[in-house]
């Protein structure tokens, strides 16, 4: 069965990455999937096909993985329409609205959403989203799917015993604005680690403009002056790119004895390893505070979403 996959910006960090794996392991389909991007890097079982078109012999369309900008969603939705009138059936699974894409006023062409048999969604915040637009079919909270991978121990192997925390805060200036004058609090929240090893989690490649990597370093030398840093090599981007699987990725997390973060993929996986996670809000990205809330009830002991206060 040929298959369109309509997804934003595909491949661009480990949670994109985790999601399509998910994805072609949920949907049935019958290999390669056919992937509307510009993406440089498309890994085996997908074929790149230009943003828009839609393939002969498209049977079905599946429309997954995070959406933050609004005219990707919007062309996403006409290509998934185009698709419908020519036969095809809509599938939606482990949707995400997020940023400029989930305002309130629906988008151009939302009402082809109402064709899909059901909507998947990843998050609670999604689904009121939806709700909001109106949209007629049912709604189903998938809770983050991608964090069920099966653990791989392959770099987890290589860390060295004793308690660890895992650290993963979102790069960029934008949030270097929100983070830096709440430091104090921040390195009292790290204080609860003295002593520990500390391993940053970096869901961005290494070197882009939100790489974790720059935040966690900072974030260490200031709050926990003197801690050791795990895994050095992973700030090298071929290493990354070749080496941190999604697998490989939850074995890590796994293996924390706690972990702070912004990032909701490793809030996620932190969950379903039973690693307690503080949860810090910061800035306008919301996406810690969507991931906690739809997975509030399974949360380990010890876990909790924090809004650091500045000073």
């Amino acid at each position: 069965m040929r298959t369109l996959l309509l997804t934003e910006a595909p491949f661009r960090d480990l949670a994109s990455r985790a999601i399509l794996a998910e994805a072609a392991e949920a949907v049935p389909h019958a290999p390669p999937l056919l992937l509307a991007t510009r993406a440089q890097r498309v890994p085996a079982g997908f074929l790149p096909v230009a943003p828009g078109e839609v393939p002969a012999g498209i049977r079905q369309v599946l429309l997954t993985g995070i959406f933050l900008d609004r005219g990707q969603l919007e062309v996403a939705l006409a290509t998934a329409a185009a698709a419908i009138a020519g036969g095809a059936r809509l599938l939606v699974h482990n949707l995400a609205l997020e940023g400029e894409a989930a305002r309130a006023e629906a988008p151009a062409g939302a009402a082809v959403l109402d064709h899909a048999a059901g909507l998947g969604l990843r998050d609670h915040r999604t689904a009121n989203i939806l709700t909001l637009w109106r949209v007629a079919a049912p709604l189903r909270l998938l809770g983050y799917p991608e964090r069920l991978v099966p653990p791989d121990d392959a770099l987890a192997a290589k860390l060295p015993p004793g308690p660890i925390l895992g650290l993963a805060i979102r790069g960029g200036e934008e949030m270097r604005r929100s983070w830096r004058p709440r430091l104090p609090t921040i390195a009292r929240i790290l204080s609860l680690a003295g002593g520990w090893a500390v391993l940053a989690l970096p869901t961005r490649l290494p070197g882009g403009p939100d790489d974790d990597l720059v935040a966690a370093r900072e974030i260490v030398a200031a709050a926990l002056p003197g801690a050791a840093l795990l895994l050095p090599e992973l700030a090298d981007p071929v290493v990354w790119r070749r080496q941190l699987t999604p697998a490989r990725f939850k074995a890590l997390v796994g293996r924390c004895r706690m972990v702070v973060t912004n990032r909701d993929l490793v809030a996620a996986l932190a969950t379903a390893s039973g690693v307690p996670v503080l949860g810090l809000a910061l800035g306008a990205d919301r996406r810690i505070v969507s991931c906690l809330a739809t997975v509030a009830n399974e949360l380990p002991p010890g876990s909790a979403l924090l809004h650091p206060a500045a000073g």
